[in-house]
């Protein structure tokens, strides 16, 4: 399956597989990425993604969250 963000069907890809971790998440819940320590609290009543950033930057992260109709918001 293509997850490059870069194309059309990778950002489509990469939404969709980010919609479904995100229901499987209840508000208020946290979802820690591995590669990078960071880790994003989920609010969906306001479809708002908080993010706590880890040791590597998660840019790609914030562009998919943005591109499913999300707001980004550092914590």
């Amino acid at each position: 399956m293509n997850y490059d963000i870069d194309t059309e069907e990778g950002m489509s890809n990469a939404v969709q597989w980010l919609q479904y971790n995100f229901s499987v998440i209840k508000t208020g819940g946290k979802w820690v990425i591995p590669r990078s320590g960071t880790i994003v609290t989920v609010d969906h009543p306001n479809k708002t993604a908080y993010i706590l950033a880890g040791h590597t930057p998660e840019p790609d992260t914030e562009r998919v969250i943005k591109h499913m109709g999300w707001e980004v918001n550092y914590l």
